[in-house]
């Protein structure tokens, strides 16, 4: 039975959103914490979650289908996570020294990128990608990358480039003249950008199925050609898999038959604790190791945490291969079930196993006002989207609890179609 409930904040919500500091001022820039976060004025706030499900401060259960923007693949306060995170705060949560958590954890990301050799932690995947760009410049001795438009790779001044004007204000523009954006499977604009100046590019970075520009994977040929290209003049090839790795056993870079130079990943596999890692061939992380000489220095302070580190090998050995198979069929059904609803209202729902999001058909991207509308519109049914309209299923879900889910994205997607010109 979907709820029938009305998007009025309740007192206790108000309250929360409109705190203020001595000085009269909100406590927070904007009230929020985040900007990723915002769904308006009237953003609701999460109390607890357990399972597939989370409550808000308007006491309102919703099935999760946000997940921290995909990192809660087994949901939350999943029972082997919290033990393992419990046991390692319990000696110590972070040390002035390496701790033993941090060798467990990368045995296992290194199972799953067989073809690489080393990993270095990170706080989030942003600094992953930050830390893998200056890898990169120090390893070939060059400045410039490429990106592909659209994509998204955190929020550092060069990962902001991809996405165009509208997110590079503040960023220097001897940034931006270094960051080359190509348009998202434009082979022959990969191809001039590279070859017009092959000695300039220290990266070539990518998304294999990047979620700003829509969930529409690279294909095949645009992979390969990157990868050949980079190869060919000693570029290194980045692959982001801070999103993509719960698609694939060896994430999806697997399924490209391709190796790259550097793979950064995050979310998934800290098991809801911040995290992110950089994966990479031994000749291009050496120049993180201490023991060469003029190595590239890389602190934070938190990076490799015990916590982080026990919680997120919980999270990776429950993440089976078979679990990702179960996983990425729930999500390909609930797709086409969702896509059957809607089609004749003139959307579509893209993505891959289990990330998918609806769009308009034939539309570039999902615009703001309308992303917004049919955010509501799926909280009015009891569903939680990202702020993108992304669906990143969970473990704990089972077919009903998908089918239930699929039932309401489509009612939410068929409100807003039936209210707005798309």
């Amino acid at each position: 039975m979907k709820p029938t409930v009305a998007t009025q904040p309740s007192a206790v919500a108000a309250e929360t959103r409109l705190r203020r500091g001595p000085r009269g001022h909100l406590l927070l820039p904007g009230g929020i914490g985040r900007s990723t976060l915002s769904v308006g004025e009237s953003t609701p706030h999460v109390v607890r979650g357990a399972g597939y499900r989370l409550w808000d401060d308007r006491g309102r259960e919703l099935i999760d289908a946000n997940n921290n923007f995909t990192v809660a693949v087994h949901g939350h306060a999943h029972p082997e996570i919290v033990e393992a995170a419990e046991r390692a705060l319990c000696a110590g949560a972070c040390f002035g020294l390496p701790n033993l958590y941090e060798w467990d954890h990368a045995e296992l990301m290194l199972e799953r990128f067989p073809e690489l050799d080393q990993v270095r932690y990170t706080n989030s995947g942003t600094e992953a990608v930050m830390t893998a760009l200056r890898v990169a410049r120090a390893s070939t001795g060059r400045d410039a990358c490429i990106v592909v438009q659209d994509g998204y790779h955190g929020t550092s001044d060069v990962a902001l480039c991809a996405g165009g004007d509208r997110y590079t204000r503040g960023v220097p523009q001897s940034v931006i003249n270094d960051v080359t954006v190509v348009p998202i499977n434009d082979t022959a604009a990969l191809q001039e950008a590279v070859e017009s100046h092959p000695a300039r590019y220290a990266a070539v970075l990518v998304d294999l199925l990047p979620n700003r520009a829509g969930l529409i994977s690279l294909t095949d040929e645009f992979v390969a050609l990157a990868r050949q290209l980079t190869a060919t003049h000693g570029i290194v090839l980045i692959v982001d898999e801070v999103i993509s790795l719960r698609l694939g056993p060896r994430g999806l870079s697997g399924q490209y038959d391709i190796t790259p130079d550097l793979v950064t990943v995050g979310k998934i596999i800290g098991g809801g604790f911040p995290i992110g890692a950089v994966i990479g061939r031994e000749e291009i992380m050496r120049e993180l190791a201490v023991t060469s000489p003029n190595f590239l220095e890389h602190g934070g302070t938190f990076s490799g945490n015990p916590v982080s580190m026990s919680a997120g090998a919980v999270s990776l050995r429950l993440l089976t291969a078979d679990a990702i198979t179960r996983l990425n069929n729930l999500g390909d059904e609930a797709r086409r079930a969702v896509e059957a609803r809607v089609a004749h209202a003139g959307w579509e729902v893209r993505g891959r196993g289990s990330l998918f999001r609806p769009f308009p058909r034939d539309a570039v991207h999902l615009e703001g006002e309308l992303r917004k509308r049919l955010w509501w519109a799926a909280y009015d049914r009891g569903l939680l989207l990202t702020q993108a309209n992304c669906v990143a299923l969970s473990t704990p879900m089972s077919v009903d609890v998908v089918d239930d889910l699929a039932d309401r994205l489509a009612d939410a997607v068929l409100a807003v179609a039936n209210t707005v010109d798309t």
